[in-house]
């Protein structure tokens, strides 16, 4: 495996990708960017980062794990620094040995927002201007949220939009804002298609924004496939033995079929 950290602002160093690349090139491999999650709060969580890239790996994917600034950056800063990564991960397909039209994203929690804002707010044209980018560069192929924050429009995890806004109080943010954020208000036809999951014990981010978006791409009609499994709370990352972290809370045999579906699922994509 070739295993390196590649920094991507060289005005923000905190800004990187960790990649795993298989050494076997006998054939293009598709790619995942890997978003751990953490409420847009101090860190990026490390269990929805390595184990996550590995377990893709073991599926055929070339992997790439993002860290992106967290604690009260403002929005846009986040979208800019995962656009950087697809962008960087496109110009170097050769290098990572990937099929550039088939590089995907999953993220989780906040992360799974932040992937959601690839796939459906990728247009933005502030990130396109700062990255001197032509809009569709920085979109991914298909996202995976799993049990992500989506809205600040209906019941949420205020916190996270709270870190995303600069610190503002939740109560204190525009509802402009609040509108522009909000995953689900803001599909169109150029949205990524999207591979939804949570689970319907989740206490800290309620489903109804992964119901509400997956309800969005339906109307829309562009591919999507939601699954909400009965069992575990938030932050299952694989939910087994390895990111459990000793809570056998974490451990969903139900849930952990995630990744396989997912990934069955992104083959059906042209």
């Amino acid at each position: 495996m070739q295993h390196e950290r590649i920094y991507l602002d060289p005005e923000h160093p905190e800004v990187y990708l960790d990649t795993y690349i298989a050494n076997n090139r006998t054939a293009l491999r598709d790619a995942m960017l890997v978003i751990p999650g953490g409420g847009y709060s101090q860190v990026c969580t490390g269990r929805e980062g390595e184990p996550i890239a590995f377990a893709f790996l073991a599926l055929g994917y070339n992997c790439f794990v993002l860290n992106y600034r967290v604690n009260n950056v403002p929005y846009p800063a986040q979208l800019t620094d995962a656009s950087r990564a697809m962008v960087h991960i496109r110009e170097n397909a050769e290098k990572y040995n990937i099929n550039k039209n088939r590089v995907f994203a999953v993220g989780f929690s906040a992360g799974g927002h932040l992937a959601g804002s690839l796939g459906i707010l990728h247009a933005d044209k502030s990130v396109l201007g700062t990255l001197g980018i032509n809009e569709g560069d920085n979109r991914p192929d298909g996202v995976i949220l799993c049990y992500p924050v989506v809205s600040a429009l209906l019941p949420t995890h205020e916190p996270s939009f709270e870190h995303l806004t600069g610190g503002t109080p939740f109560a204190e943010i525009p509802e402009e804002t609040k509108r522009a954020l909000s995953l689900e208000v803001n599909v169109d036809k150029s949205s990524s298609p999207a591979f939804i999951w949570h689970t319907a014990l989740d206490a800290l981010v309620p489903t109804n924004g992964s119901l509400a978006l997956a309800q969005r791409y339906v109307d829309t009609g562009l591919p999507v496939m939601m699954k909400l499994y009965p069992y575990g709370p938030h932050g299952l990352a694989l939910s087994n033995r390895f990111t459990a972290e000793g809570n056998p809370a974490q451990c969903q045999p139900i849930a952990e079929r995630w990744i396989r579906e997912a990934d069955e699922w992104l083959k059906t994509l042209a």
